[in-house]
């Protein structure tokens, strides 16, 4: 499919929002927009062991709101609230944008912490690899998103799977929770768990346009559609 024959976008659209922002859902209903993201899959032996990981961590009292192993993914995009029919656009247009970027590798690097370890607010495993092929699909995604009028991140692009978020700290010490986390995260490289000399493959050959259903277990996903990457050699860089 070339770029002119893309399904163009609706004429009638809401307006761009000039700051990305992650708005608190509302209880969903049939009228309601879909909350939906773009991301990359993760293998099997990957989310087994951002499994252990949790498993390791999880007991710790950190106030931490851990992840469901089997939701972990690369997220490339969050898009926010859409309307279904925006949806329909996006899964017919995809499809070309997503093909034009060959199939790539990544690899499991080490743990680490959002902003930053003195004030952590959330707890990552990393990934590493052909950097360039990785910024080439997220700009390529972003361009196409913006043409789009979808609101993007300005924040720089750093590829990690979340693992956990720090919940409310009204009324939570903490203060020794920085070099709690140090700790763990050197103990676990120490057990070969989270060590970035053994990493594992990350195969880059999907993008998921996945819908997010939020309810008080925590959220669920549904994926939309699957857009492969033209096949290649995972191993290029």
């Amino acid at each position: 499919m070339t770029e002119q024959e893309r399904p163009n976008k609706p004429k009638k659209r809401r307006p761009k929002r000039q700051k990305f922002v992650k708005e608190r859902p509302a209880p969903e209903t049939v009228d309601t927009d879909w909350r939906m993201f773009l991301a990359a899959p993760l293998p099997p032996d990957v989310v087994e062991r951002i499994g252990a990981i949790i498993a390791e961590l999880g007991p710790r009292d950190w106030s931490l709101r851990w992840i469901t192993p089997n939701n972990a993914h690369l997220t490339l995009h969050f898009l926010g609230n859409t309307p279904p029919e925006e949806v329909e656009i996006l899964r017919m247009a995809l499809p070309a944008v997503v093909a034009e970027h060959q199939a790539f590798e990544l690899r499991t690097a080490g743990l680490g912490v959002f902003p930053k370890l003195q004030s952590p607010r959330v707890l990552w495993l990393g990934l590493w690899g052909p950097a360039h092929r990785l910024e080439s699909l997220y700009n390529g995604l972003g361009d196409y998103l913006d043409e789009m009028q979808f609101p993007i991140e300005e924040k720089p692009f750093q590829p990690h799977v979340t693992l956990g978020r720090l919940r409310n700290t009204n009324n939570v010490a903490i203060r020794h929770l920085p070099e709690q986390i140090r700790e763990a995260i050197a103990d676990l490289e120490t057990s070969g768990l989270a060590d970035p000399k053994c990493p594992l493959p990350v195969p880059i050959d999907e993008v998921h346009l996945i819908r997010s259903h939020l309810d008080q277990t925590g959220p669920r996903y549904e994926v939309i559609a699957r857009f492969p990457l033209t096949p290649g050699n995972a191993e290029n860089t």
